[in-house]
């Protein structure tokens, strides 16, 4: 925390600044994950997502349909809501769980709440009524900040992890710790709620980055000094990383977080989230294809996202990585000459790496050449080529030309095709 903002503190208020950020943990060996991630990806559109000012809540029978989008993308994790809120929601949860049940669908279930036992009793009512093996994302948070601000101290958090394990097990429901504003807790602090953790048989544990605060480094360091704690006490724990997009860094500590054998990643789609959302599951779920997993269906994702923008009332912006309508665009001459190349090689791969990381073809779109002031005679011959004209005639690729170089945007097909016709 600058001393800018530090300074501005009362006197009488102790020092709660404290981030991972500015630790440095050495990596473990023999606890580091082998380079191929094999973790999951959690989506948190229907509980994170939910809570972004911008979106449109969707009734139920949309929900069931982003959960079958989901399931059709290759996700098999996902938190389907905060059932505690309110009766309608604890409604809404459970038709969500009966449905995921109905349908056989390949998903692990989780529902968030508080450690308040309203909220844990409210998950394992669900889990019973559903007949559905359900997790419980229970939270809390721990950091010297929000200890602060909620008068709580390190023994009331301790106390009341006890209180919510006890009742998820007895409920035979299966719990996991989640630590809000993780990454802006000392490690003090968060060895005394680990060997909670240890104590009560905790086996799962996620930890967050809330208020989006964590730098990639800083990432690292939290979870390797987490993985040795558990590590050098013998006791097996499975890590999730949650993280927000504050600082436009959500994507990167959760690739991060999986390089460093996370077992689940949250994120929502298209990163939607309070504030500046949360790390972008679509994103994700391409980073983790381009890096060799085959488990995921990016053009069912692409249907996934449009049909979420349809019920969430959100847009995709233009450039946004993948799914944006300008992604697989070129308006340049050099660029459209090399895609020509390729496009003439017969090799739909090859034109699609020429001039763009992510395969077009993958999520079942194509290269789209422009023809504008900025384009030359290659982008005209690309045109042709693909949609079914002769490219060699030169009197045509010289009449769109002068109209593209007259004029301000790219043509359309029909004023090309109105070239075409009235050239001879």
């Amino acid at each position: 925390m600058s001393a800018a903002v530090s300074s501005d503190m009362s006197r009488d208020t102790p020092d709660v600044w404290f981030s991972w950020n500015d630790m440095e943990a050495d990596a473990d060996p023999a606890a580091e994950a082998p380079l191929a991630c094999t973790g999951l990806l959690f989506d948190e559109t229907l509980r994170d997502g939910l809570q972004a000012p911008n979106v449109t809540n969707p009734g139920r029978d949309q929900k069931l349909r982003l959960v079958d989008h989901m399931v059709r993308s290759g996700i098999r994790a996902a938190d389907l809501g905060f059932p505690g809120s309110d009766p309608s929601a604890a409604r809404e949860c459970l038709d969500l769980a009966r449905h995921v049940a109905a349908a056989r669908h390949p998903l692990s279930v989780g529902y968030a709440g508080r450690t308040h036992p309203a909220d844990v009793h409210a998950i394992c009512e669900i889990a019973q009524q559903a007949q559905l093996h359900v997790d419980a994302y229970v939270f809390i948070g721990v950091s010297p900040i929000r200890q602060y601000v909620e008068d709580w101290d390190v023994t009331t958090i301790e106390r009341t992890i006890r209180a919510a394990v006890r009742s998820c097990v007895r409920e035979g429901v299966t719990f996991v710790l989640v630590l809000e504003d993780t990454v802006r807790c000392t490690p003090e602090v968060l060895g005394r709620i680990y060997d909670v953790a240890i104590d009560t048989g905790v086996s799962r544990l996620c930890l967050c980055d809330t208020v989006g605060a964590a730098l990639p480094h800083g990432t690292a360091a939290l979870i390797r000094w987490t993985r040795r704690y558990f590590a050098d006490r013998g006791h097996r724990m499975d890590l999730e990383w949650h993280g927000h997009n504050d600082r436009g860094l959500a994507l990167a500590n959760s690739l991060q977080a999986l390089s460093l054998g996370c077992a689940r990643v949250h994120g929502t789609i298209l990163g939607i989230g309070e504030r500046t959302g949360n790390a972008s599951l679509d994103q994700l779920v391409v980073n983790r294809t381009l890096d060799g997993d085959e488990g995921y269906d990016l053009t069912a994702l692409r249907e996934y996202a449009e049909y979420a923008t349809h019920v969430l009332d959100v847009s995709i912006p233009q450039n946004y990585p993948a799914l944006g309508a300008d992604v697989f665009k070129t308006s340049a001459g050099v660029h459209a000459s090399a895609i020509l190349k390729a496009h003439e090689k017969g090799d739909t791969l090859l034109k699609d790496a020429v001039y763009s990381s992510v395969p077009a073809a993958l999520l079942g779109r194509e290269q789209d050449v422009l023809v504008d002031e900025v384009s030359g005679a290659n982008n005209v011959r690309y045109w042709l080529t693909t949609h079914g004209f002769d490219s060699t005639d030169d009197g045509h690729v010289k009449a769109i030309l002068e109209r593209a170089k007259s004029g301000r945007g790219p043509l359309t097909d029909a004023q090309m095709r109105q070239i075409i016709a009235t050239t001879p």
